[in-house]
Protein backbone atom coordinates (compact mmCIF):
# COMPACT_ATOMS: atom_id res chain seq x y z
CA UNK A 1 0.00 0.00 0.00
CA UNK A 2 2.83 2.41 0.89
CA UNK A 3 4.45 1.86 -2.53
CA UNK A 4 1.14 2.47 -4.28
CA UNK A 5 0.64 5.75 -2.40
CA UNK A 6 4.15 6.89 -3.22
CA UNK A 7 3.63 6.02 -6.85
CA UNK A 8 0.41 8.05 -7.30
CA UNK A 9 0.44 10.68 -4.53
CA UNK A 10 3.95 12.03 -5.06
CA UNK A 11 3.37 13.20 -8.69
CA UNK A 12 0.15 14.92 -7.60
CA UNK A 13 1.96 16.79 -4.82
CA UNK A 14 4.70 17.85 -7.25
CA UNK A 15 2.10 19.20 -9.70
CA UNK A 16 0.37 21.17 -6.93
CA UNK A 17 3.69 22.67 -5.85
CA UNK A 18 4.62 23.70 -9.42
CA UNK A 19 1.18 25.19 -10.05
CA UNK A 20 1.45 27.25 -6.87
CA UNK A 21 4.64 28.81 -8.22
CA UNK A 22 3.27 29.81 -11.61
CA UNK A 23 -0.42 30.55 -10.94
CA UNK A 24 -1.15 34.16 -9.99
CA UNK A 25 -2.70 34.87 -6.62
CA UNK A 26 -6.12 36.35 -7.41
CA UNK A 27 -5.76 38.92 -4.62
CA UNK A 28 -2.42 40.11 -6.03
CA UNK A 29 -3.55 40.06 -9.67
CA UNK A 30 -6.54 42.38 -9.18
CA UNK A 31 -6.97 46.01 -8.16
CA UNK A 32 -10.01 47.36 -6.33
CA UNK A 33 -10.86 49.97 -3.71
CA UNK A 34 -8.91 52.70 -5.54
CA UNK A 35 -11.94 55.00 -5.77
CA UNK A 36 -10.29 58.33 -4.95
CA UNK A 37 -7.01 60.15 -5.59
CA UNK A 38 -6.08 59.41 -1.97
CA UNK A 39 -6.46 55.66 -2.49
CA UNK A 40 -5.00 55.63 -6.01
CA UNK A 41 -3.29 52.43 -7.07
CA UNK A 42 0.46 53.13 -7.09
CA UNK A 43 1.93 52.02 -10.42
CA UNK A 44 5.43 53.42 -9.74
CA UNK A 45 7.72 54.39 -12.59
CA UNK A 46 5.67 53.88 -15.75
CA UNK A 47 8.14 51.57 -17.52
CA UNK A 48 7.86 49.02 -14.73
CA UNK A 49 4.11 49.23 -14.17
CA UNK A 50 1.99 46.08 -14.41
CA UNK A 51 -1.46 46.13 -16.08
CA UNK A 52 -3.34 44.04 -13.52
CA UNK A 53 -7.11 43.69 -13.73
CA UNK A 54 -9.17 46.36 -11.99
CA UNK A 55 -12.55 45.49 -10.50
CA UNK A 56 -14.83 48.53 -10.26
CA UNK A 57 -17.79 47.31 -8.20
CA UNK A 58 -21.34 48.33 -8.88
CA UNK A 59 -22.01 51.57 -7.04
CA UNK A 60 -18.46 52.88 -7.43
CA UNK A 61 -18.01 55.40 -10.25
CA UNK A 62 -14.25 55.93 -10.53
CA UNK A 63 -10.90 54.15 -10.29
CA UNK A 64 -7.64 56.06 -9.69
CA UNK A 65 -3.98 55.31 -10.35
CA UNK A 66 -0.74 57.26 -10.09
CA UNK A 67 2.64 56.87 -11.73
CA UNK A 68 5.91 58.74 -12.21
CA UNK A 69 7.54 59.85 -15.44
CA UNK A 70 10.98 61.33 -16.20
CA UNK A 71 11.91 64.50 -18.05
CA UNK A 72 11.50 64.22 -21.81
CA UNK A 73 9.31 61.11 -21.71
CA UNK A 74 5.89 61.13 -23.38
CA UNK A 75 3.40 58.38 -22.72
CA UNK A 76 -0.24 57.54 -23.16
CA UNK A 77 -2.42 55.62 -20.73
CA UNK A 78 -4.94 53.14 -22.07
CA UNK A 79 -7.76 51.20 -20.53
CA UNK A 80 -9.23 48.06 -22.01
CA UNK A 81 -12.87 48.39 -22.99
CA UNK A 82 -15.98 46.26 -23.29
CA UNK A 83 -18.78 47.17 -25.69
CA UNK A 84 -21.19 47.25 -22.74
CA UNK A 85 -19.25 50.07 -21.05
CA UNK A 86 -21.02 52.96 -22.80
CA UNK A 87 -19.63 56.35 -21.79
CA UNK A 88 -16.54 54.96 -20.07
CA UNK A 89 -13.77 57.59 -19.98
CA UNK A 90 -10.12 57.98 -18.98
CA UNK A 91 -8.25 61.07 -17.76
CA UNK A 92 -4.52 61.72 -17.24
CA UNK A 93 -3.45 64.81 -15.30
CA UNK A 94 -0.97 66.57 -13.05
CA UNK A 95 -0.70 70.20 -11.96
CA UNK A 96 0.24 71.41 -15.47
CA UNK A 97 -1.28 68.95 -17.92
CA UNK A 98 -4.65 67.36 -18.53
CA UNK A 99 -6.04 65.09 -21.22
CA UNK A 100 -9.10 62.88 -21.44
CA UNK A 101 -10.47 60.33 -23.86
CA UNK A 102 -13.70 58.51 -24.58
CA UNK A 103 -13.09 57.46 -28.19
CA UNK A 104 -12.99 53.68 -28.53
CA UNK A 105 -9.98 52.53 -30.55
CA UNK A 106 -10.32 49.32 -32.60
CA UNK A 107 -13.95 48.83 -31.44
CA UNK A 108 -14.53 45.75 -33.61
CA UNK A 109 -11.31 43.99 -32.58
CA UNK A 110 -10.67 41.61 -29.69
CA UNK A 111 -8.76 44.34 -27.82
CA UNK A 112 -10.65 47.66 -27.97
CA UNK A 113 -9.40 50.44 -25.69
CA UNK A 114 -9.73 54.10 -24.74
CA UNK A 115 -6.73 56.33 -24.05
CA UNK A 116 -5.43 59.72 -22.90
CA UNK A 117 -2.00 61.35 -23.28
CA UNK A 118 0.36 62.81 -20.72
CA UNK A 119 1.84 66.17 -21.59
CA UNK A 120 5.54 66.93 -21.97
CA UNK A 121 7.59 66.80 -18.75
CA UNK A 122 9.37 70.14 -18.71
CA UNK A 123 11.97 70.15 -15.94
CA UNK A 124 11.81 67.38 -13.35
CA UNK A 125 10.30 63.94 -13.01
CA UNK A 126 6.63 64.22 -12.11
CA UNK A 127 3.73 62.27 -10.69
CA UNK A 128 0.65 61.84 -12.86
CA UNK A 129 -2.81 60.65 -11.88
CA UNK A 130 -5.18 58.55 -13.96
CA UNK A 131 -8.94 58.46 -13.45
CA UNK A 132 -11.18 55.93 -15.17
CA UNK A 133 -14.91 56.71 -14.96
CA UNK A 134 -17.59 54.09 -15.53
CA UNK A 135 -20.06 55.97 -17.72
CA UNK A 136 -23.62 54.58 -17.74
CA UNK A 137 -22.91 50.88 -17.16
CA UNK A 138 -24.31 49.78 -13.78
CA UNK A 139 -22.75 46.39 -13.02
CA UNK A 140 -19.29 45.34 -11.89
CA UNK A 141 -16.64 46.45 -14.40
CA UNK A 142 -13.42 44.64 -15.25
CA UNK A 143 -10.58 46.32 -17.14
CA UNK A 144 -6.83 46.78 -17.24
CA UNK A 145 -4.92 50.07 -17.26
CA UNK A 146 -1.50 50.20 -18.91
CA UNK A 147 1.03 52.91 -19.74
CA UNK A 148 2.71 52.95 -23.15
CA UNK A 149 5.47 54.96 -24.81
CA UNK A 150 3.97 57.41 -27.30
CA UNK A 151 7.14 58.06 -29.28
CA UNK A 152 8.51 55.52 -31.78
CA UNK A 153 11.24 55.62 -34.42
CA UNK A 154 11.31 54.35 -37.98
CA UNK A 155 13.10 54.75 -41.27
CA UNK A 156 12.50 54.36 -44.96
CA UNK A 157 14.18 54.55 -48.34
CA UNK A 158 12.26 56.55 -50.94
CA UNK A 159 13.05 57.00 -54.65
CA UNK A 160 12.92 60.28 -56.55
CA UNK A 161 11.27 60.36 -59.98
CA UNK A 162 13.29 61.22 -63.07
CA UNK A 163 16.88 62.14 -63.91
CA UNK A 164 18.74 65.25 -62.72
CA UNK A 165 20.80 66.74 -65.54
CA UNK A 166 23.76 69.11 -65.14
CA UNK A 167 24.93 71.05 -68.22
CA UNK A 168 28.50 71.28 -66.90
CA UNK A 169 30.49 74.23 -65.61
CA UNK A 170 31.69 75.45 -68.99
CA UNK A 171 32.29 78.99 -67.69
CA UNK A 172 34.37 77.67 -64.77
CA UNK A 173 32.21 79.42 -62.21
CA UNK A 174 33.83 78.98 -58.78
CA UNK A 175 30.36 78.38 -57.29
CA UNK A 176 29.68 75.55 -59.77
CA UNK A 177 26.46 74.93 -61.67
CA UNK A 178 23.20 73.44 -60.39
CA UNK A 179 21.42 70.62 -62.16
CA UNK A 180 17.77 70.36 -63.06
CA UNK A 181 15.38 69.51 -60.21
CA UNK A 182 13.68 66.17 -59.58
CA UNK A 183 11.00 65.47 -56.98
CA UNK A 184 9.74 62.95 -54.47
CA UNK A 185 6.14 63.28 -53.25
CA UNK A 186 5.50 61.64 -49.87
CA UNK A 187 2.32 63.54 -49.02
CA UNK A 188 0.11 60.49 -49.56
CA UNK A 189 2.63 57.73 -48.95
CA UNK A 190 0.86 55.18 -46.75
CA UNK A 191 4.13 53.78 -45.35
CA UNK A 192 4.93 57.09 -43.63
CA UNK A 193 3.34 57.41 -40.16
CA UNK A 194 1.03 60.39 -39.73
CA UNK A 195 2.92 63.54 -38.61
CA UNK A 196 6.29 61.74 -38.62
CA UNK A 197 9.20 64.16 -38.08
CA UNK A 198 12.62 63.84 -39.72
CA UNK A 199 15.44 62.79 -37.37
CA UNK A 200 18.06 62.57 -40.11
CA UNK A 201 18.13 62.35 -43.89
CA UNK A 202 20.65 61.27 -46.51
CA UNK A 203 20.52 61.15 -50.31
CA UNK A 204 22.16 58.59 -52.55
CA UNK A 205 22.48 58.46 -56.33
CA UNK A 206 24.40 57.27 -59.37
CA UNK A 207 26.26 59.96 -61.35
CA UNK A 208 27.29 59.49 -64.98
CA UNK A 209 30.13 60.18 -65.49
CA UNK A 210 31.35 60.10 -61.91
CA UNK A 211 32.91 63.48 -61.05
CA UNK A 212 34.58 65.19 -58.13
CA UNK A 213 33.48 68.46 -56.47
CA UNK A 214 29.82 67.49 -56.47
CA UNK A 215 27.34 68.61 -53.80
CA UNK A 216 23.80 67.33 -53.16
CA UNK A 217 20.96 69.75 -52.34
CA UNK A 218 17.55 68.99 -50.87
CA UNK A 219 14.39 71.01 -50.24
CA UNK A 220 11.02 70.34 -48.61
CA UNK A 221 7.93 72.27 -49.65
CA UNK A 222 7.27 72.75 -45.94
CA UNK A 223 9.65 75.73 -45.92
CA UNK A 224 10.99 75.88 -49.53
CA UNK A 225 14.59 76.26 -48.31
CA UNK A 226 17.43 74.46 -50.09
CA UNK A 227 19.60 72.44 -47.71
CA UNK A 228 23.15 71.80 -48.88
CA UNK A 229 24.68 68.49 -47.84
CA UNK A 230 27.32 68.92 -45.13
CA UNK A 231 29.02 65.59 -45.90
CA UNK A 232 28.92 64.82 -49.57
CA UNK A 233 30.38 62.95 -52.52
CA UNK A 234 29.31 62.41 -56.11
CA UNK A 235 26.94 59.66 -54.98
CA UNK A 236 25.78 60.62 -51.47
CA UNK A 237 24.93 63.51 -49.16
CA UNK A 238 24.13 64.01 -45.46
CA UNK A 239 22.21 67.04 -44.21
CA UNK A 240 22.12 69.09 -41.05
CA UNK A 241 18.43 68.29 -40.48
CA UNK A 242 17.25 66.92 -37.13
CA UNK A 243 14.22 66.79 -34.86
CA UNK A 244 14.88 70.40 -33.89
CA UNK A 245 13.87 71.48 -37.40
CA UNK A 246 10.44 69.86 -36.97
CA UNK A 247 10.25 68.92 -40.67
CA UNK A 248 7.52 66.45 -41.53
CA UNK A 249 8.36 63.47 -43.67
CA UNK A 250 5.08 63.48 -45.60
CA UNK A 251 5.93 66.45 -47.80
CA UNK A 252 7.05 67.04 -51.38
CA UNK A 253 10.86 66.88 -51.57
CA UNK A 254 13.03 68.35 -54.33
CA UNK A 255 16.60 67.37 -55.23
CA UNK A 256 19.37 68.85 -57.33
CA UNK A 257 23.13 68.66 -57.36
CA UNK A 258 25.90 71.18 -57.93
CA UNK A 259 28.94 70.30 -60.05
CA UNK A 260 32.15 72.21 -60.72
CA UNK A 261 33.39 69.99 -63.55
CA UNK A 262 33.11 71.42 -67.07
CA UNK A 263 31.66 68.22 -68.55
CA UNK A 264 27.92 67.67 -68.40
CA UNK A 265 26.55 64.80 -66.27
CA UNK A 266 23.39 63.16 -65.01
CA UNK A 267 22.18 61.63 -61.75
CA UNK A 268 19.85 58.67 -61.69
CA UNK A 269 18.57 56.29 -59.02
CA UNK A 270 18.35 59.20 -56.58
CA UNK A 271 16.89 58.15 -53.22
CA UNK A 272 16.33 59.63 -49.78
CA UNK A 273 17.06 57.57 -46.68
CA UNK A 274 14.98 59.12 -43.91
CA UNK A 275 15.10 58.30 -40.22
CA UNK A 276 12.03 59.65 -38.43
CA UNK A 277 10.14 59.85 -35.15
CA UNK A 278 6.36 59.68 -34.71
CA UNK A 279 3.67 59.71 -32.06
CA UNK A 280 1.80 56.40 -31.79
CA UNK A 281 -1.40 58.13 -30.73
CA UNK A 282 -1.47 60.17 -33.95
CA UNK A 283 -2.02 56.89 -35.79
CA UNK A 284 -5.23 55.95 -33.92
Amino acid sequence: MKNILNRFLLPVLVLIFVFSLVAPNSAEATITGNNSAGTANVMGYWKYSTPDTTILPEGEDEAYYKFTINVGERVYVRSSYDQQYTGMSIEVYNSQNFDSGTTVINPSSLTPFIFANSGDVASTSETYYVKVSRGTYTGNMYFTVSIEDRIKSGNGKFDFTGTATNPGNGSFNLAGVDSSVITLDLTNNTTVPKYAIVKSIKTASTQTPNQGNVTHKLMSNENNVWNTATVTSATSGSYNISLQNQMRVAKKWSFKYNAKASAKSTMTKVSANISYEYDVTDQF
